[in-house]
């Protein structure tokens, strides 16, 4: 009896693995090099590819809190948002994302700087949820 709880732990736990590398090779079979931007050398995915892999996995996003800053003009200062990612079976993972004025040069910052916050985060909570993230230079390691 022990020996048939500890091979179906075995399986169970090759299971995930299978699923976890499943995961990874269904991103590299669906992205393509365009999906990919270098920063500091390294290949991060851009938010093209972000949105192949949530077609390829099905999932759906919500967005479960913003938050928009404005100056006495009403232009943009700041926004965050935190949104949720579902897959089909219930599944969930929450992505926080912000964007301030004076992190570059926006062309038109009352839109771009809320839909910035929001990419990252949908970016953010399909990466966790899916569990194929990626190191980002400037962001928190403390939880790495």
């Amino acid at each position: 009896m022990e020996t048939q709880r500890l091979t179906k732990t075995k399986s169970l736990k090759g299971d995930k693995r299978t699923s976890i590398n499943y995961y990874i090779a269904a991103k590299l079979k669906i992205l393509e090099k365009s999906d990919y931007t270098m920063i500091s050398g390294n290949p991060f995915i851009k938010k093209a590819g972000w949105r192949k892999i949530s077609f390829y996995f099905n999932l759906s996003y919500e967005i479960k809190d913003k938050t928009i800053e404005f100056d006495e003009n009403r232009n943009v200062l700041h926004a965050e948002f935190i949104v949720r990612a579902y897959m089909q079976g219930g599944r969930f993972s929450d992505g926080w994302g912000s964007c301030e004025r004076r992190e570059k040069k926006f062309l038109k910052p009352n839109h771009d700087i809320p839909s910035t916050a929001e990419t990252r985060a949908k970016n953010k909570a399909c990466q966790d949820l899916l569990g194929i993230g990626e190191y980002r230079p400037g962001v928190s390691q403390s939880n790495r």
